[in-house]
């Protein structure tokens, strides 16, 4: 069983297939001088051959994938269409006398190395898309196409994949994909989760220790691959995979059901989004609102920099939508692994996971970040229930000085006569150990707490999520981490002060049992997560899951509560298709 980093969710089951993605060798580096303008015609031509290989990936795509393909395929178009890089290759070609499958390497290759030097995750998410920029164009000077023997209902394994590429083997039948590069905010994931393909990303070990043939099982739920299952796992496997099959991820067949434990404790479930796009998930899939909305990747997306009246547009879009449900929207969560260039220009931290990140940055720079963000929010709120969350607070002063700060920006929205409307309830993300330890001082001061569990265990563990040689050790249901929750829950519960959980132990079907055991009855998780939740809140009594948590604050260590709550589950939660009201 090897571990990685779940980024759609789904049981697949079958063999798998290698595929070797690597960008294809180049061959003649140098040619003659007398050739170079042939040379160059060579290159223009196989932009031409591209941008109608494009067409045709576009073609392939589903009807419900059309908008997010357009994105991409308009993105590798742009790219394809570059003035600037096409002149790069032309002046390597002209001036150096190389071919321009040389030329086309060493020129994307320099841009690929830029991007993937980047501190910030989403820009160097990016390199995927120079990858497959570069093996489109390398693959046109040669007039190839995807090289590809797979069978049908295979499982791909490869060191990377690139979003059109899996439209490709779309065609195959797909069962599942694994790659040991990637990231959650790729646009491969985002073509998985639509097109229903479980994926794992950051399976480092998968491709030397799979090979074409062996039977295998990608777990999109809980971010594990298995190699040469037992009889007992593949059991066990298949009947999560019937239950998957019996209950599409769609979560249209119970998204207009309550989440009703079977002795009738009502469990709020909201869900997690970052992009416009996502909005148009939450009907579908019965969210009530929005439990963290992350306002950072706005940014990132629209490259830095976001106009007061554009951060308006979006709220409002988010306030119409979720309607009195409402949504909880974080203040610019920026720092750790998700750095703006320009913001961190010149700074060095050796440690970015405890520097100058989340309200520690909004607060030394409020006139650039903070005061445009919460004006934006009051101009937006009059068109729905927005909520503020603030990230990273570990001092009762943040929350004072944000509220003074929210209060002036309001006044002057009065003054100006702008509409707004001032009702805007200001929460924390507790994710800091210091947080919610003082929780009970932080709830007399705030109007609801929202755990974000992922930050919370890599602080409290002293585990760096994103450190592959100690991921495994990062695991929100470690004890001293359960107890945490509690403590805020219980502080919450003493101040009528709501709690809610935003982390992704929210959509861990293991670990669900134990959160409602606790007391929390809020959960905010990816849309596509929410029908395994809401089906296992269905299928449990809310007084066994207090007797079963308790039993878990009193283990000794995580992999004590994870066997605990896996046995529990498969007990407990066997009937959750037909669980609940």
């Amino acid at each position: 069983m090897i571990e990685g980093q779940a980024a759609a969710p789904g049981i697949a089951i079958g063999t798998a297939y290698r595929y070797d993605a690597s960008v294809p060798e180049v061959g003649q580096s140098s040619i003659e001088p007398d050739a170079v303008e042939a040379e160059v015609e060579l290159l223009a031509h196989a932009v031409q051959r591209a941008e109608q290989e494009l067409e045709t990936v576009r073609a392939l795509a589903p009807d419900a994938l059309e908008a997010d393909t357009d994105a991409i395929i308009e993105a590798q178009a742009l790219m394809l269409r570059d003035e600037e890089v096409l002149r790069e290759i032309r002046e390597r070609i002209r001036e150096r006398h190389e071919s321009a499958e040389a030329a086309v390497k060493a020129i994307l290759t320099s841009h690929q190395e830029r991007l993937a030097a980047s501190d910030d995750e989403y820009l160097s998410d990016r390199t995927d898309d120079l990858v497959d920029l570069e093996k489109r164009l390398l693959r046109a000077l040669r007039r190839g196409k995807v090289a590809t023997n797979m069978e049908t209902h295979s499982v791909l394994v490869t060191e990377d994949l690139t979003a059109t590429d899996l439209l490709r083997f779309r065609r195959h039948n797909l069962l599942g994909c694994v790659t040991a590069g990637g990231g959650a905010t790729s646009h491969v994931a985002v073509v998985a989760k639509a097109l229903n393909v479980p994926l794992l990303v950051g399976v480092d070990e998968a491709p030397d220790a799979t090979f074409s043939g062996n039977l295998v099982v990608v777990d999109g739920d809980e971010g594990r691959l298995v190699l040469h299952p037992d009889a007992s796992t593949l059991e066990r496997y298949r009947e999560r995979q019937a239950e998957h099959e019996a209950h599409p991820t769609d979560g249209t067949d119970l998204a207009g059901s309550p989440a009703v434990t079977t002795d009738g404790r009502t469990i709020t479930l909201r869900a997690n989004i970052g992009f416009e796009t996502e909005l148009d998930l939450l009907e579908p899939y019965g969210a009530e609102g929005i439990g963290l909305l992350r306002t950072e990747l706005f940014f990132l997306a629209e490259g830095e920099t976001l106009a007061e009246d554009r951060q308006v547009e979006v709220y409002r879009q988010v306030a119409e939508t979720t309607d009195d449900a409402g949504a909880s929207v974080r203040l610019l969560d920026l720092g750790g692994d998700e750095r703006l260039p320009r913001m961190h220009a010149g700074a060095r931290e050796d440690n970015p996971y405890l520097g100058w990140r989340g309200i520690r940055m909004l607060l030394d720079r409020p006139d650039e970040l903070l005061r445009p963000q919460l004006r934006a929010l009051l101009r937006a709120n009059r068109h729905g229930s927005l909520r503020v969350l603030l990230p990273m607070v570990t001092d009762l002063s943040e929350v004072r000085r944000v509220r003074s700060i929210l209060g002036e920006e309001a006044e002057r929205l009065s003054a100006a006569d702008a509409a707004h409307d001032p009702d805007l309830p200001l929460g924390i993300v507790v994710e800091v150990p210091a947080a919610a330890l003082q929780a009970h001082a932080f709830a007399e001061h705030v109007d609801f707490f929202s755990i974000g569990t992922n930050d919370l265990t890599q602080y409290t563990l002293a585990v760096d999520r994103g450190n592959d040689r100690v991921a495994a050790r990062h695991d929100a249901l470690h004890p001293a981490v359960l107890g945490l929750i509690l403590r805020v829950v219980e502080a919450g519960r003493m101040t009528n002060c709501p709690v809610e959980i935003c982390g992704e132990v929210a959509s861990d079907r293991e670990a669900v049992p134990v959160l409602l055991g606790l007391g929390v009855d809020t959960l905010s998780v990816s849309p596509q997560y929410l029908p395994t939740v809401r089906r296992i809140v269905r299928a449990v009594a809310y007084e066994d899951t207090k007797t079963f948590a308790r039993e878990c604050l009193q283990a000794t260590d995580a992999e004590s509560v994870r066997r605990r709550a896996r046995d529990w589950v498969d007990t407990h939660g066997s009937n959750a298709e037909v669980g609940g009201p």
